[in-house]
Formats: C-alpha cells, sequence, structure tokens
C-alpha cells in the first residue's frame, strides 16, 4: 500500500472519528435538553454501531440489524435501540442528527429514558455515500440463579409485533428493544436518502 493511500485512509478514519464524538454531543446535548441523564458512551456500542454501518456500505443499503437473545445476553444488555441513515452524500453529523430528530421512531430511540449506554458508527460506500447507526443500551440488571426449588417461569417469546426470528426470555423484554414502526426506509427516503 502506497504512503499516499494510508495518509488518505488515516485522514478518512480520524474525519470519522470526529463525526461520530460530534454525533454523540449532540444526542447527549438533545437528551439533557429533554431533561434526561446524558448516555454513558460504550466502546461495545460503539463498534456495534460501527461494524453495522459498514455492513450497510458495503452492501450499499439501509437495513436493520437482526435483534437477538444472544446478541443482547453477550452484552447484558435488557434491551438495545438502533437508528439507521444512509446512505446519502451528506454524512455531516448536523445532516444525521437532523434525519434522525424529524423521526419520531428515530427520536424515541434517541431520547429513550431507560437507554443509559450509547453508541455510534460510520462508515462509506465505495461511491463515497455514508451510512450512520446509533445504538443505545441499558444493562440488564442482575438475574437470580433458578434452582431446582425455585425454577424460572420464564417462558421463551418473541418480541410482540417485531417479527424478530429469534426468541427472547420474558425477563428480558421492553418495549424499548423494539424498533419503531416508522424506522423502515420510507421515512429516511424523506429525508434525504438518496440510493
Amino acid at each position: 500500500m502506497s504512503r499516499a493511500l494510508l495518509i488518505l485512509l488515516a485522514g478518512t478514519l480520524l474525519a470519522h472519528a470526529d463525526t461520530c464524538d460530534d454525533l454523540f454531543f449532540m444526542i447527549n446535548q438533545s437528551r439533557v435538553k429533554a431533561g434526561l441523564n446524558p448516555l454513558t458512551r460504550s466502546s461495545t456500542l460503539d463498534k456495534l454501531a460501527s461494524q453495522w454501518a459498514e455492513t450497510m456500505a458495503s452492501q450499499n443499503s439501509q437495513t436493520h440489524r437482526p435483534l437477538t437473545k444472544s446478541l443482547l445476553n453477550a452484552n447484558g444488555w435488557k434491551n438495545l435501540s438502533e437508528n439507521i441513515y444512509g446512505p446519502v452524500n451528506d454524512g455531516s453529523a448536523k445532516s444525521i442528527f437532523n434525519a434522525w430528530m424529524s423521526s419520531s421512531g428515530h427520536k424515541e430511540n434517541l431520547l429513550r429514558e431507560s437507554s443509559t449506554l450509547g453508541g455510534v458508527g460510520i462508515a462509506q460506500t465505495k461511491s463515497g455515500a455514508v451510512c450512520a447507526v446509533f445504538n443505545g443500551a441499558q444493562p440488564a440488571p442482575p438475574q437470580p440463579v433458578a434452582t431446582s426449588a425455585n425454577p424460572s417461569q420464564d417462558s421463551d417469546v418473541a418480541f410482540p409485533g417485531v417479527g424478530i426470528p429469534d426468541f427472547v426470555p420474558k425477563g428480558m423484554r421492553d418495549p424499548a428493544a423494539a424498533l419503531p414502526s416508522n424506522s423502515d426506509g420510507r421515512k429516511l427516503n424523506q429525508l434525504g436518502r438518496t440510493n
């Protein structure tokens, strides 16, 4: 790899890091303005959001990740919300933030009182269009250990009305984990999605 290409790649990574920082700051600013606690930045959620932004960019598509029981369990989360953006040409933090705040379902995810952790990720398609992802989560409370005298009463049930193929124990269900009904591409198409 040439030195010029390495310098270009490093500059792109720094620009994305700055945009992520600015975007996270704007999210927390809006939470405080709404009387909510700011989110704690989570490196795990940053990584999760970045991986999904890269997936969308590599596929040049706008799709939500499958929310699964194993994803929640592996990270100790009670719920997980997700906002997606792109691929679009304007990948500024302000444009991403304004698009999400202009959509009631996405705004609800950003201002979800139960979320205490947050992370953002940004990636580019081969043509330079930007994809962005926000993930908010709430840690799950410690689960009591089931004993033979007190077996767990949880049964595996799907999130109602969300269409998630995986099953989640009743104790981990939370309406905050459900994706908003208007978080599909139709709403973002109105917010400037170009492809």
